[in-house]
């Protein structure tokens, strides 16, 4: 897991031969404050959606095989959780049609306060719990979620 601000991004693009893709996307987004939907940036190797929504109270854990999430907050503040894959106890089947599993509350997982203009990367061994409130506090966040092929 990483977290960072967006003006920081050079120095992850070397990481993996996707990031460098995924980053000029989230610039782009930025800039041209591109609208709600999925973009195609380089078939399915790397793509990304962008939503809008109030970040809640609850949800839950969530872990990807294939891909790389980066979660990146255009505007508004929402707390994201994550824990060693290993460390959580799935709650259903995996779902490779979907690429993702669920799993079970964690009560010792980090929890990262993430804000306009800065991003989480959440790799396959990492589950993370993402769409939280900050203090309680629903707020209204834009985010874009680049998925990068593992």
């Amino acid at each position: 897991m990483i977290k960072d601000n967006l003006k920081n991004c050079e120095k992850y693009t070397k990481a993996h031969d996707g990031f460098a893709e995924a980053f000029a996307f989230l610039k782009k987004a930025t800039d041209e404050k591109l609208p709600e939907g999925r973009y195609e940036i380089d078939g399915d190797r790397v793509f990304a959606f962008i939503q809008s929504y109030t970040s809640k109270t609850e949800s839950s854990f969530e872990a990807h095989r294939n891909y790389i999430d980066i979660q990146f907050i255009m505007s508004g503040v929402e707390v994201m959780k994550v824990a060693d894959i290993s460390k959580v106890t799935p709650s259903c089947d995996y779902s490779a049609e979907k690429d993702i599993g669920f799993f079970e509350d964690y009560e010792k997982a980090s929890v990262l306060t993430v804000e306009e203009g800065e991003y989480g990367i959440f790799f396959p061994w990492d589950a993370h719990k993402p769409g939280l409130c900050f203090d309680n506090n629903p707020d209204n966040v834009k985010k874009v979620v680049v998925k990068v092929r593992a």
